[in-house]
């Protein structure tokens, strides 16, 4: 909000302003909008009767397309304030607001009070979202609720996030089978999570937040007619397109077919150019991240992602099971930054604190110019989301990490958060994908509680692990066994009981390694072996054989 209000005074508004200006009657485009978000806001209109709130929607230039107050004194105030249909909302009109500055910076805007630039509308609190095509990703308008900034609550934010989701349904039901079409592959592109991709077509621009980042100064009707010329062939190939500022982009555009037509491509986003000799020194001699270990091919594309991410003060966004290391990682990158104090915020503590004081230490973070990690945000209510998902919206000045078990979100307020720090991913691998990293890791641990080495008979029962738990997992195993052992040498009978479960495991690979996991898991889970056999749906005697089949020498449970 400090950047909006900046924007206001840069165009030379009076706070103290009366009135605001009529825009005339809205275009073709937005009778359509209003038209089709109709059934979703005559929905809510019949939920809030009687109460003090009121719906607006604005068309893409802040031009109000409809208004419903709920009750006849909210209706009263607004149009004591020229809050009515043809008025203008915009950001150069009237400063900030939440109609204005959600389409000034394409994200969800809560404005209480005496946020709003003009002196007339701080009795009220807005909050808007905006109707993002799902296709085209055009902004094609604002939704939102007002009310008496005395009847403010935390589910404003959450209700104009579900207003702006349901109409973009919509507008996906109206799509034209291409759009669609394309909007599909995109989908399936996406699921590379560490490409910068983008579907591109005629009219249709769908991008990742990486991509949108890059291609946020291209011409895409240019950039489309580019592309379209270069994969008239039918093939892939790859280009570069220069832009207004930076450096060229690399781009491996691959065409996208439908009916024998040409409709589109798919485009990766490619890194800079690297030489061959380059790349044979990375691999001869592993990226260093911290003191952070591992050298397997797994662990080493982690830290190329972070020594890359250290270089910006973009958002990160570090994905991965419990025990990876997501947080030891952000901190790695942190400290090759200029913002190396790290403050975490861990919504596991808004059980603890309560949401508003959870939400206000936040925001304290946010104000000082270090990194923030939001850590396991995928735990967030989705109200709580959506608020700080404003929080991050006003680009404060810390630098912002999160951590997540996913991308995945059911409820809008997490998905607005998770797309707003999901501007560089790193995707961290689970333990079991990194097998080589085992024994470095087990001894690293042995040696930070004053144990030089591991029995090479205790780094095998270790390596042949599963590992559900990842490096914490394995961590907490090297030192209950170090406890255990007290001044001797730590041996194969000090390791935890769970782990010498698995001691004469064999090598396993794919549906194999799947497999035994699936046993592990349930034997450790059941009081009997019937029992984990009804577990896993096999009789006693199968399980019995896959555990010798397996190698899996198990104790009597």
């Amino acid at each position: 909000m400090v950047e909006a209000r900046r924007r206001s005074l840069r165009y030379g508004l009076d706070p103290g302003i009366e009135e605001i200006p009529h825009a005339g009657d809205p275009g073709p485009a937005a009778d359509v909008i209003r038209q089709l978000s109709a059934p979703v806001l005559d929905h809510l209109v019949g939920q809030i009767a009687g109460s003090s709130l009121a719906v607006v929607l604005a068309d893409r230039d802040g031009r109000l397309t409809r208004r419903d107050a709920a009750s006849r004194e909210t209706l009263v105030a607004l149009d004591r304030r020229s809050l009515d249909l043809g008025y203008s909302l915009a950001e150069t009109d009237v400063g900030t607001n939440g109609v204005g500055t959600s389409l000034e910076t394409r994200r969800p805007a809560l404005v209480v009070g005496d946020g709003h630039f003009l002196e007339c509308f701080q009795h009220f609190t807005c909050a808007n979202a905006p109707i993002v095509h799902p296709v085209t990703g055009r902004v094609e308008g604002t939704v939102g609720v007002v009310c008496p900034v005395d009847d403010t609550g935390p589910l404003l934010m959450p209700t104009a996030l579900r207003l702006a989701s349901q109409i973009g349904d919509v507008l996906l039901e109206e799509a034209t089978p291409t759009e669609r079409f394309l909007l599909r592959e995109f989908v399936r592109q996406r699921r590379s999570p560490r490409s910068a991709v983008a579907t591109l077509g005629e009219g249709v621009l769908i991008a990742t937040p990486a991509a949108q980042r890059l291609l946020a100064d291209a011409d895409a009707v240019e950039l489309w007619r580019r592309v379209e010329r270069s994969i008239g062939s039918g093939r892939t190939v790859e280009l570069e397109h220069a832009r207004p500022s930076g450096s060229p982009l690399r781009l491996r555009c691959r065409p996208l077919h439908r009916g024998g037509e040409i409709e589109g491509a798919i485009v990766e986003l490619l890194p800079p150019a690297t030489s061959d000799r380059g790349r044979s020194r990375r691999r001869s001699r592993p990226a260093a991240l911290g003191d952070l270990v591992g050298a397997s091919d797994a662990w080493q594309e982690v830290v190329r992602e972070a020594l890359l991410a250290g270089a910006t003060t973009e958002p990160v966004l570090l994905v991965g099971e419990r025990g990876t290391g997501r947080l030891a990682v952000a901190r790695a990158i942190a400290e090759r930054g200029d913002r190396s104090a790290v403050e975490v915020v861990d919504a596991a503590r808004v059980l603890i604190d309560g949401p508003s004081a959870w939400l206000q230490r936040a925001e304290r973070a946010f104000a000082v110019e270090g990194t923030v990690v939001l850590r396991r945000i995928d735990h967030l209510a989705d109200d709580l989301a959506a608020a700080l998902a404003a929080l991050v919206a006003d680009e404060p000045p810390a630098r912002l990490m999160a951590t997540s078990l996913s991308t995945e979100a059911r409820d809008p307020g997490l998905a607005m958060l998770i797309d707003q720090v999901n501007v560089f991913r790193i995707d961290l691998p689970p333990l079991r994908s990194r097998r080589s990293d085992i024994a470095p890791l087990a001894e690293y641990h042995a040696a930070g509680l004053g144990r030089p080495g591991l029995d090479r008979r205790v780094v095998d029962v270790l390596s042949r692990q599963s590992w559900p738990g990842n490096v914490t997992e394995l961590a907490q195993a090297v030192r209950a066994a170090h406890a255990k052992a007290r001044t001797r040498p730590v041996e194969v009978g000090d390791l935890p009981r769970a782990i010498r479960l698995e001691r004469s495991r064999k090598p396993l690979h794919g549906l194999q390694q799947q497999e035994a996991d699936a046993i592990l898991t349930a034997l450790r889970s059941s009081a009997t072996r019937a029992e984990a056999a009804e577990q896993l749906g096999i009789s006693r005697a199968t399980l019995f054989r896959r555990i010798n089949a397996y190698g899996l020498e198990v104790e009597d449970l």
